[in-house]
């Protein structure tokens, strides 16, 4: 770890002194000083937008406006800039400002109301901000209306309704997206743009610590996004914005609450956070929370009627500090989970139930400082220290399995203004470093211990204007490359043999276009190359696991899967209509996979093992192990606003994924085709949806095959505004015909049926 780290310090004090160095040279050199954007944004009725966010190209940082819905956008860099003005409810604004250096330019902007989905401002597709219109992959932003309306006790609840996305169910404490059929290790779980430090992609059983109610908005990527990333983030980003490092002065001390409720998990959580000014520059914030359910309730037809041993409880809180200036900004914050969940059982005997207790707490900082006049646009350095740990409890209470996970990482982006035939861009460096520590009679795996080291670099080159969509579209041309080092090491132990160590280089890069077709729609095109490196739990694991009620085998001479793909998305947004299309193929050599072993005869293989109460039992073995992969799909949704305040809705999704060999890939999630309808002015809402989800017989050998199903919701809302007060409230309806199914990527749908009807509660206030 030693010299992986000393690499990344070494890196980041080399690009924070060019940063240091480019930005003297620009003050004593000719470029034009930086100049100010100043203005308002209106609705169209002329009231004021407040906490509208007003971004200008090649910029990282946002302006929001006040309660009278003025803004202030400092060190502009000077010509002509394009402007993107958005927030939640409204079609976003484009327009371009020209700027002269030194001066401030004033402006006006009017927003028009719209019931149809849109996206915003995307910070997780690639290294700088960018008008969702412009970027080449599939972006999804969840906010407003639509969060609450889809509000789980889970981020892959939450998400499960999103199209090229569902959710992994192994229970209600652990569900996690799934994105075009990749999950685990192969979506990355961000929080403010920082990874989560916890366990959820290392296995099934393991839940995603971040609770839904902290989300402010949650953005998605499809695909490949190991530009920024780097390892962990072959299929896809799932970033939730809870805004904890502040990022903006309030005017006034402002908050918000939040109460859930539901049914079929029987219980709910509540949440509240607030924000102070401490003069012109400091702020401070605070959130907190708790949530608390009962065993799952199952679907009509299930003779236990509900799963023993799902229970659930979650408690975290964040304080959090921001010192926002002109040419400098930065914030510290501390946040702390505490968690305990029950897992559904194969074997209804009360004796062998697991229960997981854990707890995470995490520091993190941010430092930005904006370039002047110098070469160099900005630089942003940011980090987290998080310690992780949770303990696998036996009926009895006895610790079964310990596992602690600590993790730190550190990432410095440097933002670039023009260059040669480049019009913006960034280059980076980062390092992350974990070290696992389990124990107890039931260990998947013996100690280890990871480093990693990267550099990145991210360009666009302005191909050419496009009057023909707007005074600001361009069509692009971005390019990304990457390098990183990854070094995995165990420890040797009694029970799992020798120390083994293993060292990774790997390359990813990326080619796109964006064009704009005419105003609020666009195509892009991006081709990928991104690598995956082993796991430690695929390379070294060997013993039963309570998770998944199987023996599972790693194999410490797996490669690094390698992912090759193409992507295509077509984008609509416009004020009574939006859309997004995409088709995607990927081929990952090396694809690793938990396979069921079988014999000759294909039927399943057992491992005899102990109980730990003196006896034994009999586990399916799974074994890791590789095989070239093809991964296919088309996704879709598509919204548009009817007269009299009606909006009907389509989205769909389809993913065929198989070996070299033909054979299909384990857990994948099947097709789908959903319609929606619902009546929405604005403040009162009212609508249906159903999804159907097709058979999945393409399944490997030993995998349950599951039958077709259809889900129906109703939902009911309203939105009003009190004084200085906000209200929403939103009344669900879930599995209104108490269908009885089982999620095809569960790797326990074998015992566990998914959730039944379902009654759900979300109210939130602002303040």
């Amino acid at each position: 770890m030693s010299s992986a780290f000393l690499l990344v310090v070494r890196a980041a004090l080399i690009l924070v002194g060019g940063v240091s160095t480019a930005c003297t040279l620009g003050a004593q050199g000719s470029p034009p000083a930086a100049g100010v954007i100043a203005g308002r944004v209106l609705d169209s009725a002329g009231a004021p937008v407040a906490s509208a966010r007003v971004t200008a190209a090649g910029l990282d940082r946002a302006a929001v406006t006040n309660d009278s819905g003025r803004f202030v956008l400092r060190l502009v860099p000077p010509g002509r800039r394009p402007l993107l003005v958005t927030q939640i409810g409204y079609l976003p604004a484009r327009l371009a400002v020209e700027l002269r250096g030194g001066d401030t330019a004033r402006v006006e902007v009017g927003l028009q109301r719209t019931t149809v989905t849109l996206s915003s401002v995307q910070v997780t597709a690639t290294p700088t901000s960018r008008d969702p219109l412009a970027v080449a992959q599939s972006t999804t932003a969840v906010a407003g209306a639509e969060l609450e309306r889809s509000l789980g006790s889970t981020l892959g609840a939450t998400l499960a309704r999103q199209p090229g996305v569902s959710a992994r169910y192994d229970g209600p404490g652990a569900s996690v997206p799934i994105i075009r059929g990749l999950t685990g290790d192969r979506v990355l779980m961000l929080q403010d743009g920082l990874r989560t430090g916890d366990l959820s992609s290392t296995a099934p059983d393991h839940g995603v610590t971040v609770d839904p109610n902290a989300a402010a908005r949650i953005e998605i990527v499809r695909g490949p996004a190991a530009l920024l990333y780097g390892n962990n983030a072959l299929g896809g980003v799932v970033n939730v914005i809870s805004e904890d490092l502040p990022a903006a002065v309030p005017a006034r001390l402002t908050g918000s609450s939040t109460l859930s409720a539901e049914s079929v998990i029987p219980g709910g959580g509540v949440s509240a956070e607030v924000a102070a000014p401490l003069g012109r520059f400091v702020v401070v914030r605070a959130r907190a929370g708790a949530r608390e359910h009962d065993d799952v309730r199952v679907g009509g037809g299930w003779p236990l009627a509900r799963l023993d041993n799902t229970y659930s409880r979650n408690r975290h809180g964040v304080v959090g500090v921001g010192a926002i200036g002109d040419r400098a900004s930065g914030g510290v914050a501390y946040r702390a989970y505490d968690f305990r969940y029950g897992l559904p059982s194969r074997d209804p005997n009360p004796a062998s139930f697991v229960v997981l207790d854990g707890r995470r707490h995490e520091l993190l900082a941010r430092g930005e400082l904006a370039g002047g006049r110098g070469p160099v646009a900005g630089l942003r350095v940011e980090g987290t220290a998080q310690w992780y740990a949770h303990d696998e409890l036996a009926s009895d209470g006895s610790v079964a399995t310990a596992l602690g996970l600590r993790t730190q990482s550190v990432q410095a982006v440097a933002r670039t203004g023009p260059l040669w035939v480049f019009r913006d861009g960034a280059v980076g460096v980062s390092g992350l470093f974990r070290q696992n520590r389990i124990g107890g009679p039931q260990a998947l795996m013996p100690p280890t211990a990871t480093s990693g080291a990267g550099a990145f670099a991210f360009q666009e080159i302005p191909l050419r204007a496009a009057p023909w969509a707007g005074p600001t579209a361009l069509v692009r041309l971005p390019l990304g490359l990457r390098y990183d080092r990854y070094a995995v090491e165990s420890e040797a132990t009694e029970r799992f043999g020798p120390a083994r160590r293993r060292l990774f280089r790997t390359v990813s890069g990326s080619a796109g276009l964006s064009v704009p077709l005419a105003e609020g729609a666009s195509l892009g095109v991006n081709l990928a190359r991104a690598v995956r490196t082993p796991t430690v739990e695929e390379l070294f694991s060997l013993a039963g696991h309570a998770g998944t009620g199987a023996f599972e085998r790693g194999d410490p001479s797996l490669a690094a899967e390698t992912n090759a793909g193409a992507d295509a998305v077509l984008r609509v947004e416009r004020r009574r209509a939006s859309a997004q299309l995409s088709a995607y193929r990927s081929r990952i050599g090396n694809y690793i996979a938990l396979y069921p072993a079988v014999d000759a005869a294909g039927a399943p293989r057992d491992t005899v093992v102990g109980d730990g109460l003196g006896g034994t039992k009999r586990l399916p073995l799974h074994v890791a192990s590789q095989r070239a992969a093809t991964l296919r799909g088309v996704e879709g949704s598509a919204s548009v606003a009817l007269p009299g305040h009606v909006v009907l809705g389509v989205m769909g999704d389809l993913v065929r994924a198989a070996d070299a060999g033909g054979a299909p890939l384990p857990f994948i999630p099947p097709a789908r085709l959903g319609l929606s309808a619902r009546y929405d002015d604005g403040r009162w809402s009212l609508g249906t949806e159903a999804r159907r989800a097709f058979a999945q017989r393409r399944v490997p050998p030993g995998e349950l095959r599951t039958p077709a199903y259809t889900l129906a919701d109703l939902h009911a809302g309203l939105r009003l505004t009190a004084g200085a007060h906000a209200h929403s409230l939103t009344l669900r309806l879930d599995n209104a015909a108490d269908a009885l199914y089982r999620d095809a990527a569960s790797e326990i749908k074998d015992f566990a049926p998914n959730p039944g009807r379902n009654v759900a509660l979300v109210y939130k206030v602002w303040w």
